[in-house]
């Protein structure tokens, strides 16, 4: 579970002040600004290790052919959509109390996220239709994994540098209209992506060979510059100190993500390979960990509250015993 930092004064203060701005003690309920103990980097990076582990025992035999299995496919991108928009939810709900931009736009990353696993579904061929829905072209489902495994790091790229120990800059005004001018932009640019790698596929490069599914040296390039990004992300997360508890969470997800891009797109062949299967667990992880963080915190401060509130019925009672 994740330690709750901070004192009862903190905890009564984030309750009764809504979507104040939290003072000091405050910030140390939250997630994006828990700093990030000992423990935590030694359970992020146990994580780490194993998953290290297994993705080189799986990089061994990614090439391996399997048998394609579509209700497979159907059930990882509906979790993932759905561990992600939840995610999303939770961020943006603090971001309502934080204010903070760089909060916003990871919540806003995490919502791309979320659509376009739902888009990447509905055009992946065979799954609801033979060549996929939406109109979809013969490239469309790989031009979408790469918009897709592309836009996610640049926002983790993004909220690295915008972040720091207090939260990063904040945002005055309405926290609603913010989320939904957030929301507009990332729907109006998903939907853009889509339409043009939908009804504009024919005049993008081609990625995925007709014969086989196989990988095209363009896709490859692709690749390469999304495995970039992903370290960059990385790289500037771990050197952009003091860390919160998100913080290190999010550098787990950045080296699932990594792994997700080596399995299922550079080591194996072509789709439907262990590799494409191992890379998509990996995606499924990827979307998990900040989620299951942040609903352990959750826990923990309604446990928290819950004590606290008893407490205070307790000094209620004893006074009013005391003054009667």
């Amino acid at each position: 579970m994740v330690p709750i930092r901070g004192g009862p004064d903190g905890a009564r203060d984030a309750g009764w002040r809504g979507t104040e701005m939290p003072t000091n003690n405050d910030r140390n309920f939250f997630l994006s600004t828990m700093p990030a103990t000992g423990s935590d980097y030694v359970v992020a990076l146990a994580v780490i290790g194993i998953s290290t582990v297994l993705f080189v025992c799986a990089a061994v035999v990614a090439t391996v052919q399997l048998a394609p299995m579509p209700a497979f496919i159907a059930s990882y991108q509906s979790a993932l959509a759905i561990n992600d928009l939840i995610t999303a939810v939770l961020l943006y709900s603090q971001f309502t109390i934080l204010r903070s931009r760089a909060l916003l736009l990871l919540a806003s990353g995490y919502l791309f996220s979320a659509i376009a696993a739902i888009v990447h579904a509905l055009s992946f061929p065979g799954l609801f239709a033979p060549t996929g829905l939406l109109g979809a072209g013969p490239q469309t489902t790989a031009w979408l994994y790469q918009i897709w495994h592309g836009v996610f790091p640049l926002v983790v790229l993004g909220y690295a540098l915008l972040k720091d120990s207090d939260g990063g800059v904040k945002i005055k005004g309405s926290a609603g209209r913010a989320i939904l001018g957030s929301s507009i932009a990332v729907a109006a640019a998903m939907s853009i992506a889509t339409w043009i790698v939908t009804a504009k596929h024919g005049i993008l490069p081609t990625l995925l060979s007709a014969s086989g599914g196989s990988f095209t040296p363009i896709l490859i390039g692709i690749l390469s510059t999304l495995l970039f990004l992903s370290f960059a992300a990385l790289v500037v997360l771990w050197f952009r100190r003091p860390h919160s508890v998100l913080d290190v969470w999010l550098m787990v997800v950045m080296c699932a993500w990594l792994f997700d891009i080596a399995l299922s797109g550079v080591l194996n062949a072509a789709r439907f390979d262990l590799g494409f299967y191992a890379g998509r667990i990996y995606g499924l992880c990827a979307a998990s960990f900040v989620l299951a963080v942040l609903l352990f915190e959750n826990v923990a401060l309604q446990a928290q509250l819950s004590r606290l509130l008893g407490t205070l019925r307790r000094q209620v009672a004893s006074e009013r015993d005391y003054h009667s």
